[in-house]
């Protein structure tokens, strides 16, 4: 397929917002009244000043912060002249400023009104190197334990943008095409404020770009999660910690978005937060609506013909997304909240056309084409649930945790096909004519309690606790064929399956700082799950039970505040999808089939690592993975006839030593630039006689950032990034090389509430990844493009009281909902 895209000139699609018009009507009225109302209560004021010396010299570039109840508010740098503006709720605050990490002014203020409060002057006196060193201020990056924590409040790319913009600098993050992950991890999930938030996918996206960086104090990478959280998957944690704010405060915003690909895509949302007194609400709203094309390539070298397959379609999706929270004081030691997240997704492709074509080796002529043509839909609802009561129990900081969650999903497709094969001469071949209709309806429920205890002693720290939780999933899949043109169910093809899946957790760990330079953290986890799984259909029932446990361990060393070092360790879980594990049969066409597996079983990881910190710029990290029993997705063929079967198997063994290096320096006083570097050996074997006994190669990953500031009010940023992989293999597949290089230009209006940003996404279109694998020695490859290349154009307002961003409550049935995916 030949991309329609011209960046000197798109076509536009506009038709799409038509039918969502009334819908963004009825949220922007939504979100417009109850701002309203707030801010009639809560009315902003704008305090201003310049801070000058004792010879009267303004001081430019010191740090102005607000404080209330020892929680800061508002921080601002004092620009040219040493002018600096904030904007305040009325009450009483705290004034400081501060230069290089030392307080050289602390006054009280009253604000009421808009207040200029003329020259302030501050006492420099003769500081030395040494009280700037002595200060209580902390690295850019620093690293503890179990985790390496990103000071963001001490860079500049913690002002005029947003969360996601953040994370884009984060060590060990990389954040391609909106989509986040951990550099060696397969999985990542995102906590606000040590609590889990849950979603994923442009969900997870579109709620981090509402949190402003201003609001956020630090972030932390945790690529080898502790006992207490769950052992699924091989995956790390990305932990934001926002800053405190005062009481009798609200904020919103609004976001809208264009996106143009080969097909338009908008979007709009807000987002609404309260707080007073005791009492937190928070509520959010998402909606986008638009189409993405898709191209795939198929091909399957069979002895004496090529099997050379094209599918090309175009998807239309319209997401709407919902949330609302509450949080209350009870007393100085009880707290209890809940939170409700909503989300609706329908589906559709528009015709998709798939031509396969047998071209003979020997004369290279095309024998038969096989045409197929299909339709899906999709439907789906996700509710999610979580209610949480916190005790302190006393000033040790002893804290009792209990959380109950609930989540379910409903998801029902519709697939229709029609396909013929047409000869070489043109003519149809005599009964090769197929159409049928999938109708599939999958409910999922789950149920979890989990209770959790810090217990801190003063030679060491203990978290303990434990983990009920019991998912039901209910499949109900029928096969209609339509070939005679009358519908006709087909039972041998239709499926009703339950799998019942029930786990205890219980966990422990350990924390002890053994030196000012030493310390160290142990735990382990242990898992009991039995699960049941039943096609009523066939007649056909599995059980599994099994007990495993999950040690944890870290060692950190640091000789001085250059130089850190650090090691750990962790046993992981990945449990198969609800998805493979449905023995239900997919027809695609009469020669293509998909089916689960109830006898597939969860795979186990190993991980180790080494890494060495020097200073905010360097960092360097030796990581080995083992994966034992390891599933994937296998499309068994043979040299007999054209048919290929797909179906998950248990039958990878994967070895991975790698070196990430990451690199951040400043060549120039406003372009700061970041280089990382992964390079690994990964090592694969099979025990079946259908794939490769083995397979080994080298791998790499070259990512290169550069952030221009373009003005001297710092409010024109300028962001050019590329990335380079390498061929290499992945388990027992061969993948080719692919690069993508991007974009982006903010503007920051109105003191930064205005954002303006361009993004030019894959500008060459040239991520284009290819997989070749061997199975039964005929060697078949595969490419997946999904129309990465785009142009985007988003504006967003911040307005209201200090911005307070709600805390995100961890939803302890994480691991369930994310296999639904």
């Amino acid at each position: 397929m030949t991309s329609i895209i011209k960046w000197g000139g798109y076509f536009i699609y506009f038709s799409r917002f038509k039918k969502i018009k009334n819908t963004l009507k009825k949220i922007t009225l939504l979100l417009f009244l109850n701002t309203f109302v707030c801010f009639v209560a809560f009315a902003q004021h704008t305090v201003t000043g310049k801070i000058i010396d004792e010879n009267n010299q303004p001081l430019e570039f010191v740090v102005v912060t607000i404080t209330q109840n020892d929680s800061t508010i508002k921080e601002d740098v004092a620009k040219d002249g040493g002018l600096f503006a904030l904007n305040l709720p009325a009450g009483n605050f705290n004034l400081q400023v501060i230069y290089f990490g030392k307080i050289i002014l602390n006054q009280p203020i009253a604000v009421s009104t808009n207040t200029n409060l003329g020259e302030l002057k501050a006492t420099v006196g003769s500081l030395t190197l040494g009280e700037f060193v002595l200060e209580d201020t902390k690295n850019l990056i620093e690293r503890k334990v179990d985790r390496l924590v990103f000071n963001v409040e001490n860079t500049v790319a913690a002002s005029g943008g947003d969360a996601l913009d953040l994370l884009k600098v984060t060590p060990r993050v990389k954040v391609e095409n909106d989509k986040i992950a951990l550099v060696g991890k397969s999985g990542m999930s995102v906590m606000i404020d040590d609590r889990i938030v849950q979603l994923s996918g442009e969900e997870l996206v579109n709620y981090l770009k509402n949190i402003p960086s201003d609001n956020i104090k630090s972030i932390e990478v945790i690529t080898n999660p502790p006992a207490k959280y769950s052992a699924e998957g091989n995956s790390g944690l990305i932990n934001v910690q926002l800053k405190k704010t005062i009481n009798d405060s609200w904020s919103a915003d609004i976001r809208i978005s264009y996106q143009q690909a080969t097909y338009a895509r908008g979007s709009f949302g807000g987002n609404f937060n309260y707080r007073k007194d005791k009492l937190s609400i928070y509520t959010g709203v998402n909606y986008s609506d638009g189409s993405n094309a898709y191209e795939i390539t198929k091909k399957t070298h069979y002895a004496n013909f090529l099997q050379k397959e094209n599918s090309y379609g175009k998807n239309n999706f319209n997401p709407m997304f919902v949330k609302i929270g509450v949080e209350y004081q009870i007393s100085k030691k009880i707290s209890s909240g809940f939170s409700l997240n909503s989300s609706k997704l329908i589906s559709s492709s528009y015709p998709s056309n798939t031509k396969s074509n047998s071209i003979n080796n020997i004369t290279q002529l095309s024998d038969s084409t096989i045409k197929t043509n299909s339709k899906d839909k999709i439907d789906n609802t996700n509710t999610i649930f979580n209610y949480h009561f916190i005790y302190n129990l006393d000033t040790l900081d002893r804290k009792l945790s209990l959380d109950i969650d609930y989540f379910k999903f409903n998801n029902q497709a519709n697939n229709f096909f029609e396909s013929t094969t047409i000869l070489n001469k043109g003519e149809v071949s005599s009964g090769s004519f197929a159409s049928a209709n999938n109708i599939g309806n999958q409910q999922i429920e789950n149920y979890s309690v989990n209770l959790d205890m810090e217990h801190p002693f003063k030679w060491a720290t203990f978290n303990y606790g434990g983990r009920i939780t019991t998912t039901q999933t209910d499949n109900d899949l029928a096969f209609f064929d339509l070939a005679t043109g009358t519908s006709i169910l087909d039972v041998n093809q239709s499926n009703t399956f339950e799998f019942t899946e029930n786990t205890q957790a219980i966990y422990f760990s350990a924390q002890k700082e053994l030196t000012k330079k030493w310390e160290a953290k142990a735990g382990l986890r242990a898992e009991n799950t039995n699960t049941i799984g039943k096609s009523v259909t066939i007649n056909q029932a599995n059980k599994v039970q099994y007990l495993q446990y999950f040690p944890t361990a870290y060692l950190s060393y640091i000789p001085n505040d250059s130089n850190s070092f650090s090691l750990n360790y962790g046993r992981r879980i990945n449990r198969p999808s609800f998805f493979l594990l449905n023995p239900f049969r997919y027809v695609y066409n009469q020669y293509s089939t998909y089916e689960g597996n109830p006898f597939l079983l969860p795979s186990f990881s190993h991980n180790i690592e080494l890494e060495y910190m020097y200073k905010d710029f360097w960092i360097s990290n030796v990581y080995f993975s083992k994966l034992e029993n390891g599933f994937e997705q296998v499309m068994l063929i043979s040299d007999s006839n054209i048919i290929q079967r797909t179906i998950p198997i248990n039958f990878i063994e994967n070895s991975i030593i790698g070196l990430n290096e990451i690199i951040t320096v400043k060549p120039f006083k406003r372009l700061k630039t970041n280089l990382s570097v992964d390079v690994y050996y990964s090592y694969s074997a099979s025990n079946t006689n259908f794939a490769l006994n083995r397979l080994s190669g080298w791998n790499g990953m070259f990512n290169l950032s550069n952030d221009f500031i373009l003005n001297k009010n710092k409010t024109i940023l300028f962001n050019i990034s590329y990335f380079y992989a390498t061929k290499g293999v992945s388990n027992l597949d061969r993948n080719n090389a692919f690069d993508q290089l991007d974009v982006a230009l903010k503007l920051l209006f109105w003191k930064e509430k205005l954002k303006i940003t361009f993004a030019g996404n894959d500008l060459f279109s040239s991520n284009r990844q290819e997989y070749i694998s061997t199975t039964n020695g005929i060697k078949n490859s595969f490419v997946n493009y999904q129309d990465y290349r785009t142009f985007r154009i988003t504006l967003s307002y911040n307005f209201g009281g200090t911005p307070k961003t709600n805390e995100q409550r961890e939803n302890k049935n994480s691991e369930e909902l994310n296999r639904t995916n």
